[in-house]
Parts: structure tokens; sequence; C-alpha cells
């Protein structure tokens, strides 16, 4: 996806500020559960079998930094599909010299809707994500 760097995501440096990095992961990670068909089984407002999925761990890397009206180019993907978690990376780029910005990993946990404890991911999300899952970014490897 493409994000053009807003002026209220730009902090008293000029820099694009840490925690805004994050809301462009999650919605980077949102995007790629959209366009591979997936939005309905992580709706919290839908029925998908029960559960829910709560974010457990954000984890953000910054190799370089980006400023007001700059573009990003950010690339979202399955890292890990766990017993009851599924891990995502996103890597956030300049459009123009792919000059690296930020690596996110984010973990989200299965919660059954009716008692709040974490359970296993429902087979046919698993294997949904599966088939969409592509080479993802790590938010641990280096430049």
């Amino acid at each position: 996806m493409r994000q053009r760097v807003p002026f209220s995501d730009v902090d008293m440096h000029g820099h694009v500020h840490n925690g805004v990095y994050c809301s462009y992961a999650e919605t980077a990670i949102n995007e790629f559960l959209r366009e591979a068909g997936l939005s309905e089984r992580f709706d919290p407002r839908a029925d998908s079998h029960g559960v829910v999925y709560h974010v457990k761990k954000v984890e953000l890397c910054y190799d370089g930094s980006a400023g007001f009206d700059d573009v990003l180019d950010i690339t979202a993907g399955v890292r890990r599909i766990g017993t009851s978690s599924l891990t995502f990376s996103a890597a956030m780029v300049h459009a123009g010299d792919r000059a690296p910005v930020a690596r996110a990993e984010v973990v989200w946990v299965c919660v059954d809707r009716a008692t709040g404890r974490a359970r296993p991911v429902p087979e046919p999300t698993r294997e949904a994500l599966t088939a969409a899952a592509a080479p993802a970014p790590t938010a641990t490897e280096g430049r």
C-alpha cells in the first residue's frame, strides 16, 4: 500500500512520530487481509468461528526517517502461523528510492469470544492464511 505522510503524523523534529509506524503497520496488515479476501475472518463484528484476535506484541525497528509529504510504500504479510497466534510483518520504504524507513512485527492471539481465553486458530482460517502467505519482511532482519 502507498501512504503519503500527513502533517498530523510528524513530530516536533520534522519526522514521522515513532508511534505512528505502528498504525501504518496495522493498516498494511489489514490491507493485506482485505486483498487476500480474508477480512471477514478477522472482523470482530463478524462471527467468524466464535473467535476474535487481540494484539499481543508489536516490535518496531527504525532504519531511516520519513517526514511530511513523503510517500511510503508499505508491504505486509504473514510471517508465522502458530497454534493460537499469528505473526505478521510489515516493511516501510520510501516510494522513490526504496530507502528503508521502518520494519514491524505484530503478533495477534486468537481468543475465544465467549471465554476470553486463547484458543487455536480455526483450521479454515489457518488454511486460508497459508494459501495467502507470501514471503514477508521481518522486523529483526538487518538492512
